[in-house]
């Protein structure tokens, strides 16, 4: 399975950097804008965790590249900044890893 998601990736997914403090590492990944259809689902799964706010976007790429804690994703002359991220496992090994990310994020009042 996880060879498959790299394929689609690799294929389908977009450039996106990963901005470390001393590095920037070039990823195929998705980040597309949380529609109102993935709004709600969304929803469902992150009741108890309070609310996601709109206006982010969901990060989907590769396991092995730690995007928590990064300064930012750049997706073409885009920024975004990684609010939640988590990796999905089958079984005991990970798949991919996702994030909640909002655009830009530097002047969100919650940085002040």
């Amino acid at each position: 399975m996880k060879r498959m998601l790299d394929k689609i990736l690799r294929y389908y997914g977009s450039r996106v950097i990963v901005h470390t403090q001393t590095e920037q590492i070039p990823v195929r990944a998705f980040l597309q804008p949380v529609n109102s259809k993935s709004w709600q689902n969304m929803n469902h799964m992150h009741l108890s965790g309070g609310e996601v706010p709109r206006g982010q976007f969901l990060y989907i790429g590769p396991e092995e590249v730690p995007v928590l804690g990064c300064e930012y994703l750049q997706l073409g002359d885009k920024r975004y900044r990684v609010r939640r991220c988590d990796t999905l496992m089958i079984g005991d090994e990970p798949l991919y890893r996702w994030a909640l990310c909002v655009e830009g994020g530097y002047d969100e009042p919650w940085k002040n």
